[in-house]
């Protein structure tokens, strides 16, 4: 095992590292001028160029990479323009806020998938299983953004039964509680589409599971089905699920971004979105990072919790 998981941490470097030159490059390509960005179209070419200096951006491209992959490689991720503050300072706390959604999201995936996929795979052509195909093909078809806004208007304008934005209630926060009255709608709008993704992966793995030779060997010593199902067959299909759920981690992840701007959930989503606008350079390149690296160790979890589950190495 811990062999497995120092190759596979290995294998992840050369991803990472790719990761920082895309991220880098790209915010290289965008059109304009950071420094005229911040002093203003009115600044003069002498303000403009002298602030170019102060930020490194007169540097050739290669210079300005190689220097910002050694302080990443510090753990030094910058310091904002606009904030004019560390960059890790700010997304330390921004990335908890989106790590508690994103965990209530999976929560939401593993728990609802699960039980969708083996109910509906023991139930193969009835009544639930067609209602189950149907219902995560209609939610899988749904954009993120498109969900989060119906659900926002439905129950949080017309029924009003979840807060319209924030993590807590600012007039008085009411601790966990009111954490999770605020986190239920826009973790189930980050899940919707995992979970139509992994109920409808699960369900057919755990069919064909059914149909294999020592499952009818199981029914023929009089097991009952209930027991040959949710016992020999759901534990078979295990390895599947987890890495199914590990996939949608990064996913769930980079949805996160949508849903912290139509909620305004002041996480690593929302604070992208900002930095963006402000073009923060130094700051959007340590978010991208923070969701890149998120994606790549979920799937890194992903393939350690298969590789134990797996059937074949006991």
């Amino acid at each position: 095992m811990v062999i497995f998981i120092l190759r596979r941490l290995l294998h992840t470097i050369p991803v990472l590292f790719g990761v920082t030159i895309v991220v880098f490059l790209s915010l290289q390509l965008i059109p304009g001028d950071v420094a005229q960005t911040l002093l203003g179209f009115s600044a003069t070419a002498e303000r403009v160029a002298a602030l170019r200096r102060d930020l490194g951006l007169d540097k050739p491209i290669y210079v300005q990479y190689a220097t910002w992959l050694w302080k990443l490689v510090q753990g030094d991720l910058g310091r904002s323009i606009a904030m004019r503050v560390p960059v890790a300072s700010v997304l330390g706390i921004k990335f908890i806020n989106s790590l508690i959604l994103s965990g209530a999201s999976l929560l939401i995936v593993i728990v609802g998938s699960f039980f969708l996929g083996t109910i509906s795979a023991a139930n193969f052509r009835k009544a639930f299983d067609r209602f189950t195909v149907f219902f995560t093909l209609f939610i899988a078809a749904l954009p993120v953004f498109w969900l989060g806004i119906v659900l926002l208007y439905v129950f949080g304008v017309k029924i009003r039964v979840f807060p319209l934005s924030g993590m807590y209630n600012m007039a008085n926060p009411g601790g966990f509680p009111d954490l999770l009255h605020h986190v239920l709608l826009p973790s189930f709008t980050i899940a919707a589409s995992s979970v139509a993704i992994v109920t409808r992966v699960t369900r057919s793995g755990l069919i064909d599971i059914l149909t294999q030779p020592y499952i009818l060997a199981a029914h023929s010593r009089g097991l009952t089905s209930e027991r040959v199902t949710y016992i020999h067959g759901v534990r078979n299909v295990l390895p599947t699920f987890a890495n199914m759920c590990g996939l949608q981690v990064g996913y769930l992840f980079g949805c996160v971004v949508f849903a912290e701007i139509i909620f305004t959930w002041p996480g690593v989503g929302l604070q992208l979105y900002d930095s963006i606008l402000l073009r923060d350079a130094p700051m959007v390149q340590g978010c991208v990072l923070v969701v890149a690296a998120v994606f790549v160790l979920g799937n890194l979890a992903a393939d350690v919790i298969v590789y134990a589950l797996d059937p074949t190495r006991h």
